[in-house]
């Protein structure tokens, strides 16, 4: 008798742990956590209206309903004390902007408006700008039943890009090979979709959103992208494209969570994007699992909290790819702010929730054993 129920606590141990772990790299990128939204900050100033300023909150609130942007309204005249009013110091009067597009990453983008005409069709338009492109309706349709989405951003330099394109389609080409293999099967590989040279302008945001900045336009650039829109790992440029590098990036995506990645490579920065419901039952459809059900988020939390954080607000990959790349420098157009609203969570809340998690664990081991030993007593006497 005591060898059956120390075999069913065997089971439930080991069935516990298995759940811990049920989702794949690909499948944890599905949820938002958001703690790793964007944040559009309107600047209320005395170029402003208060006619103006509640139309953009009308507006604004209606169309980043579905997406990955969290709205401030910052009124600067009556002395508004939020942490978002620094940016606007950060600009002499001659070129100060009337929105500001911050990133998980801490970098901005300003948006400037021409006053002097319809300020409801300038706000929609920015607006459209920043959440719609070519690129991005095209990730929107392959992102969820495919394995992933290479963006392939063509340079001026023919003979790199030919080089790099190279890379792309032998990297896909492996991972076609071994998808069967993989911890969840996928049955559509990789989709390219390439940004041309005369694309970089409708598709500035997105690029920003990469990593990509102007001085980037002569080398050929490519971001790996998973689950709602993530970036695996950096954003790579020119010599940094390596058949090994790429390769290994886009293995990762098919990993299950105990591959050893860092937070910051499980759940790599979003682009900014809608995700309205068709494609949150696409995902339910597809997987299994309704990825804003708050149980879902909890459990995929949970995972999260035990993975290895990134050090130093740095991307470290010398021992998996062999180089390393560092934060991006900032060109004018796009500034770094410092210091920034730090939306992470701390070393001690991970090391306390994974120490919450294990008691909780065997709590519910020990209480179930206890329940299932006493029954099995009270049948035998």
């Amino acid at each position: 008798m005591d060898k059956k129920i120390i075999s069913i606590l065997i089971f439930m141990v080991v069935a516990n742990v298995a759940m811990a772990c049920r989702y794949t790299v690909r499948e944890i990128g599905f949820a938002d956590f958001g703690k790793d939204s964007y944040h559009l900050v309107f600047f209320d100033d005395s170029r402003i209206t208060d006619e103006n300023a509640k139309l953009f909150a009308k507006i604004s609130g209606a169309a980043l309903l579905d997406a990955n942007i969290i709205v401030h309204i910052i009124n600067i005249e009556k002395g508004d004390t939020s942490a978002f009013v620094q940016y606007y110091k950060k600009y002499d009067n001659n070129s100060l902007p009337n929105v500001i597009l911050v990133s998980p990453e801490k970098r901005t983008k300003a948006f400037y408006f021409d006053l002097s005409g319809n300020f409801s069709e300038t706000v929609w338009s920015m607006l459209e700008e920043i959440l719609t492109s070519r690129a991005r309706y095209q990730l929107k349709k392959n992102i969820i039943k495919s394995y992933g989405v290479v963006y392939f951003i063509e340079g001026k330099n023919v003979d790199e890009n030919d080089k790099a394109r190279e890379i792309i389609d032998n990297a896909v080409a492996e991972i076609k090979r071994v998808m069967s293999s993989l911890p969840k099967p996928v049955n559509i590989p990789p989709a390219i979709i390439t940004i041309k040279a005369d694309e970089i302008e409708s598709e500035d945001v997105l690029l920003w959103s990469l990593g990509w900045e102007p001085a980037d336009v002569e080398k050929p650039a490519v971001a790996l992208i998973y689950g709602r829109g993530r970036r695996m790992g950096p954003l790579l440029k020119g010599d940094k494209i390596k058949p090994d590098v790429v390769q290994n990036m886009l293995r990762f995506i098919g990993e299950d969570c105990e591959c050893g990645l860092d937070r910051s490579w499980m759940l790599g920065t979003m682009i900014p994007l809608r995700w309205n419901s068709k494609l949150k039952a696409g995902v339910l459809k597809q997987y299994g699992f309704d990825a804003e059900n708050p149980m879902v988020i909890s459990e995929m939390s949970q995972i999260l909290s035990v993975a290895p954080k990134q050090v130093n607000n740095s991307i470290n990959t010398d021992l998996l790819y062999g180089y390393s790349e560092n934060v991006l420098a900032i060109t004018d157009s796009i500034k770094r702010i410092e210091p920034e609203p730090d939306y992470s969570d701390s070393e001690s809340d991970s090391v306390l929730n994974t120490l919450i998690i294990t008691l909780l664990g065997l709590l519910v081991v020990i209480v179930i054993g206890g329940i299932i030993f006493v029954r099995l007593k009270n049948r035998n006497s």
